[in-house]
């Protein structure tokens, strides 16, 4: 019971939600180009492009703003590459995807190496971490409970704050009318006079601003240091929270806290001695159970679509289609 005690507690959660907040931040600009039809895969490349400069840009300035500033704007460039690629030369959607996360991956190990002379991370150096916000009368209320709200970095709340947001925007707003209609209609879209390049261009560039948040918030808020392969996958976990929720914020929301926990839980594990391999591996054991319950769930459906199908194949008799068809002419 000790051990539990030691592993579940208040500590677990307060770790949980900083882990979340990077892949929730992803998430929800993957959001954007998933209900806008843009299959994006490059979310890891634009994290981790964005953690890189955001490290450059807050020791070169002395702020953390920036660098946030510059983090992001490197993150809106593959944005905006990704859309040019996709949106207006229709090249595959995974292949460019994939090509610019190899990109950065390789970008950010020789720009490493040029700009600090060194390789594998940079610590110190005068980067300035992102402030944290300290909420008054937090603790006076909820006593030791007060930091599940307070103590964090403001991206943090910016993160859980965008949901609710994003749920007004794709519901309430003229813009979010447009993006779900490019994405599920985009016939519809293009006979109402919209333009569907402008709206996956405009949905890519705020995908892009908040990988840039995500990647910047790796660097300078979760830990404040730059390591190569910094993002770690948390771009492709996004990519499947995307898959089984379709780009629904309160569905990105869910899938991001259990790979959060999942993450923060395998980082406690490791701290009571667990061999690394094994707790390394457990975030993306949960990505894969979660992919396999999605499919096993949705089994069900297209067996009765094939047999639907079938059936109806099967109504046609091949004496009724003779029957049918015109009398030829001799």
């Amino acid at each position: 019971m000790e051990v539990l005690g030691n592993l579940f507690n208040i500590a677990l959660l307060v770790a949980t939600i900083r882990t979340t907040t990077p892949i929730l931040l992803v998430a929800l600009g993957g959001s954007f180009t998933t209900k806008a039809g843009i299959f994006n895969i490059g979310l890891e490349g634009q994290m981790l492009i964005a953690a890189f400069f955001a490290v450059v840009g807050s020791i070169y300035t002395g702020s953390s703003l920036g660098g946030l500033l510059i983090g992001v704007s490197a993150a809106l460039l593959f944005a905006l590459i990704y859309a040019v690629l996709v949106v207006s030369f229709r090249a595959n959607e995974v292949v460019v995807g994939l090509a610019l996360n190899i990109l950065a991956g390789g970008m950010t190990i020789s720009l490493l190496k040029a700009i600090f002379g060194t390789r594998g991370s940079v610590v110190g150096r005068g980067i300035v971490g992102l402030p944290k916000v300290q909420i008054p009368g937090a603790r006076d209320v909820m006593g030791s409970s007060a930091q599940l709200i307070s103590g964090f970095t403001p991206l943090v709340y910016v993160a859980f704050l965008a949901v609710p947001l994003l749920i007004l925007v794709y519901n309430r707003t003229q813009l979010g009318l447009y993006i779900r209609v490019v994405g599920e209609k985009p016939e519809a879209a293009e006979a109402l006079g919209i333009s569907i390049a402008r709206i996956r261009y405009g949905a890519s560039m705020l995908c892009g601003l908040f990988a840039g948040l995500a990647g910047a918030h790796m660097s300078l808020g979760y830990i404040t240091m730059f390591t190569e392969n910094m993002s770690s996958g948390r771009g492709f976990m996004a990519v499947a929270i995307l898959i089984f929720s379709a780009g629904d914020p309160l569905k990105v929301l869910a899938g991001c806290l259990l790979f959060g926990f999942a993450d923060a839980f395998s980082l406690r594990l490791q701290s009571f001695g667990f061999p690394s391999y094994l707790v390394l591996a457990v975030p993306y054991s949960v990505a894969l159970v979660a992919l396999f319950a999605l499919s096993w769930r949705g089994r069900p459906k297209r067996l009765r679509e094939t047999a639907e199908t079938i059936r109806r194949a099967l109504s046609v008799h091949p004496a009724d289609a003779g029957r049918d068809a015109p009398a030829s002419r001799s």
